[in-house]
């Protein structure tokens, strides 16, 4: 990374009324609470300088900043529903330049593949890239998600973007506009897109958990080669949540 693009901030975002899951953040995987092992995950991503819980207002969801105590992180509180707004504030809290977005209920993803990301965006920024991200369809599981922009970029989004839609989940201003923001994305081989690796659902958080039950104890900071290793072994597990319907990216061209 160039000095011109540090600090590197990755933003978190985290509540506790999530519809489909509510309370899901605060879920136990290994004896901690999911969105700790999300942000003990993303702390280890090399290349950032500092990380920031995006966490929405109101008492319901102060039991996640208990949650996060001893942890190298800055909690910053903004709208619940406005999410892209929330983000902005966290970034400017942490005095950004560029922003690396991960959201709190993926407590799998790998800090390797984020760190990719990344260095992508980092490579790329010499020849005009202003957003890169795992691929939407294809490539890294699904919970490894991760996007790198600078703040301006996101910035701009808050100022400009009236659509609830892009309120809600923060870069669709940035990413259904590719004539304005140059994008890479990252994919991989074999297409492991499939695979649910996030928590949304009870299904979701029971795969998660037999994972952190079966990886954690051994190696704590298990990664992508360690997954790969366990659902070849086990490929069984995958069917605990292979039901469960992703919701679509609305508007991606």
């Amino acid at each position: 990374m160039s000095q011109a693009q540090r600090p590197v901030a990755a933003v978190v975002q985290a509540r506790m009324t999530s519809s489909r899951l509510p309370g899901k953040v605060l879920l136990p995987l290994a004896g901690a609470p999911l969105v700790r092992r999300t942000v003990e995950r993303v702390n280890r991503i090399p290349g950032v300088d500092r990380v920031v819980v995006a966490l929405a207002e109101g008492p319901e969801h102060e039991p996640v900043v208990a949650a996060l105590a001893e942890l190298d992180v800055t909690v910053v509180r903004g709208p619940n529903e406005d999410v892209l707004a929330r983000t902005a504030i966290a970034a400017r809290a942490a005095g950004a330049k560029t922003v690396v977005r991960i959201t709190s209920d993926c407590p799998m993803v790998d800090p390797a593949v984020s760190a990719g990301v990344l260095q992508a965006y980092a490579a790329g920024a010499a020849a005009g890239i202003l957003y890169a991200r795992t691929a939407f369809d294809e490539g890294f599981p699904l919970g490894f998600d991760t996007e790198a922009f600078p703040a301006s970029a996101l910035y701009e989004a808050e100022a400009e973007s009236g659509d609830p839609y892009e309120r809600e989940h923060v870069t669709p201003f940035i990413w259904r506009r590719p004539e304005r923001f140059p994008s890479v994305v990252l994919s991989a081989q074999p297409d492991r897109r499939h695979w649910r690796l996030v928590v949304d659902t009870e299904e979701d958080f029971r795969l998660a958990g037999t994972v952190y039950d079966t990886l954690h104890p051994k190696k704590p900071d298990f990664g992508y080669p360690e997954l790969c290793k366990l659902f070849e072994t086990q490929p069984e597990l995958l069917e605990i949540n292979a039901h469960v319907e992703q919701r679509p990216y609305v508007g991606r061209a």
